[in-house]
Order: C-alpha cells, then structure tokens, then sequence
C-alpha cells in the first residue's frame, strides 16, 4: 500500500488514465484515506463504463468514507440495481441510510440482506430497529 502525504493528482492525469489505471489508482486513494479524491478518480472509471459494478461499488464506499452519505446512497441503490443479489450491496445501502437516521428503510435493506445470508449483523440491526419500534 502506498501512503500519499497529501494526493497530487490533477484533471488532466485523471483524463489522461485508462479504465484499469484510474480504477486501480481510486483503490488506492480509498486505502490511504483520501476518499474524496479516490471519488474525482472513480468517476472517471464510471463515465466510460457506466455499467461497471466494481466501480460503483467503489464510488459508493468512497462516498461513505468521506461521509458524503446520500451520494453514497445513490452509488449503492445502482449497484442494487446492477447486482440485485449482492447481500453485501444491501448491507452497505442499509449502513448508508442507518447512518442518515432512516432506520426503517434501513432495516429493509438489513432484511433483504440477511436473506441473501450476508451477515449476522444484519438481523442485530433489524432487531435494534424493531425494539426501538415497541417501546
């Protein structure tokens, strides 16, 4: 992993990469902490291949990490829409929305996840969902 002390990536040498490159070099963004650039990056990957799950799914975390959450929430609902059977997908869209204090929309995205048998974690929010609901 390679640590940037600060990101020092222009316009030009995000237009200048290919697909692969500016994919790669989003990722690499994402794991040094530079989540909104690594989102500048994605985008490129996105505006050739707009049907590319892997890199919705990367605008979506780089979103999240930056805390840009409806954004992120956006990169999700179309990863969904991409791969309508990705547990992980909907795990990730519920956090988003959990995170934007919609906890019954969450809880469905929990739901479905759990379904698709992604996580433990799911149901525990689903239940936290439903006891805040009886009290």
């Amino acid at each position: 992993m390679t640590i940037y002390l600060t990101p020092n990536i222009t316009d030009e040498q995000i237009a200048a990469m290919d697909s692969y490159d500016a994919f790669r070099k989003a990722e690499e963004l994402l794991d040094s902490r530079y989540p909104r650039d690594a989102v500048r990056v994605v985008r490129r990957v996105l505006d050739e291949e707009p049907g590319n799950a892997a890199a919705w799914e990367l605008l979506g975390r780089a979103h999240f990490a930056a805390a840009q959450l409806k954004p992120a929430e956006d990169a999700f609902r179309r990863l969904i829409e991409l791969e309508p059977t990705s547990g992980w997908a909907h795990t990730a869209l519920g956090l988003a929305l959990d995170r934007q204090s919609r906890p019954d929309e969450a809880a469905t995205m929990h739901r479905l996840a759990t379904a698709m048998g992604e996580s433990p974690r799911d149901t525990t929010r689903v239940d936290l969902v439903e006891h805040d609901h009886r009290d």
